[in-house]
């Protein structure tokens, strides 16, 4: 027979079982053989020599053990978003729906905000051209305060959005890593 075509049979233990004695020996059974010969034992053993036994913790075991959620955001500005004047644009100011930014902030936002406590959130922008002298920015604060750039919730965060947007030129590189060092700090 050849020996990487012979399956194994299976081996069930109790969970409960495990570690509780001095030496971990348990069989391998298989039904098949048992019931085919009478003087059949076993068709080999497995020693157990160690063990762990690890939690998987869910998203909700961290909440119950009281894990706040500190929710940042931050909003492309640069311009291969599409000029915001035009319905194929990600900022598309369209006065009868959301665009896709804002839709995306109020889905996400509105059940994130349910695990921060205070629900202020700081709001960044990257990628624009700040008035009044136009420099390219890759980090400020939605709301136009650096020291302070929290909103009061998802709706002041889309407020905040909605002013930048009106204010700030799409501009670019894409450089996000100032508003992660940001978060980081």
């Amino acid at each position: 027979m050849d020996n990487n075509s012979y399956l194994w049979p299976s081996l069930q233990i109790i969970v409960t079982h495990l570690g509780k004695y001095d030496i971990d020996l348990y069989e391998v059974i298989n039904p098949k053989k048992k019931i085919k010969k009478k003087k059949y034992v076993n068709s080999g053993t497995v020693t157990l020599l160690s063990f762990t036994v690890e939690s998987e913790h869910t998203f909700l075991d961290y909440i119950k053990g009281g894990t706040q959620i500190n929710f940042t955001v931050a909003i492309d500005f640069t311009a291969s978003n599409g000029n915001p004047s035009q319905s194929t644009s990600l900022h598309y100011m369209n006065p009868y729906q959301m665009n896709a930014y804002a839709m995306a902030l109020k889905a996400v936002g509105e059940i994130i905000q349910d695990y921060d406590s205070d629900k202020m959130f700081p709001a960044l922008g990257f990628g624009a051209k700040l008035p009044p002298d136009g420099r390219v920015s890759h980090e400020f604060a939605l709301n136009g305060n650096p020291d302070n750039p929290y909103c009061n919730g998802i709706e002041g965060i889309l407020e905040a959005y909605h002013r930048s947007l009106k204010t700030v030129q799409l501009y670019g590189p894409t450089n996000f890593a100032p508003v992660i060092n940001h978060v980081a700090r």
